[in-house]
């Protein structure tokens, strides 16, 4: 009888890592089994242990090898990515400093136009006002005058009365 459970699908999790604990410690392990099962005479056996950790040596150097040149890529990618968000960085800085500068370029522009305008206003108020003043005193010029020549009718006309 067939179990569904048999031709179910495996899901297998593997941990990445360098792996080179387990592949010393298989190492050693298959090492030391081929030792109690192989039979050899003492220089043999010497010979083979010399030739299994020549072996386990070179693996381990090829697999440091290995190791060491994955942390090297990874850390020239990184120091790339660093470098360029870096850089990214220091042309939006220079981006938002040309930015402040117009913007305060633009506000001194600003402030120069309005106190242009405001000493014009100024000076138009000025000259108004002056215009007024001369006005009312032709104006007061003219009354005092009119009222000097009537004082002096009068005066005539009361000596004339007096007179008669």
């Amino acid at each position: 009888m067939n179990d569904r459970r048999d031709e179910a699908p495996y899901v297998i999790v593997e941990k990445r890592g360098s792996g080179l604990g387990a592949f010393l410690g298989g190492a050693i392990a298959g090492a030391l089994v081929a030792l109690l099962y192989t039979p050899r005479t003492g220089e043999e056996t010497k010979q083979e242990i010399r030739e299994g950790l020549l072996r386990l040596r070179e693996d381990a150097d090829s697999r440091f090898g290995q190791l060491r040149s994955e942390v090297e890529e990874r850390y020239d990618r990184v120091r790339e990515e660093v470098g360029e968000r870096i850089e990214l960085a220091r042309g939006d800085v220079k981006h938002r400093k040309v930015q402040a500068e117009e913007a305060v370029k633009a506000g001194r522009e600003a402030a120069r136009k309005a106190r242009e305008d405001l000493e014009k206003r100024v000076a138009e108020s000025k000259d108004t006002y002056r215009k007024s003043i001369d006005e009312l005193a032709d104006t007061a010029e003219v009354d005092v005058e009119e009222v000097k020549k009537a004082a002096r009718d009068v005066k005539e006309a009361v000596k004339e009365a007096l007179e008669d």
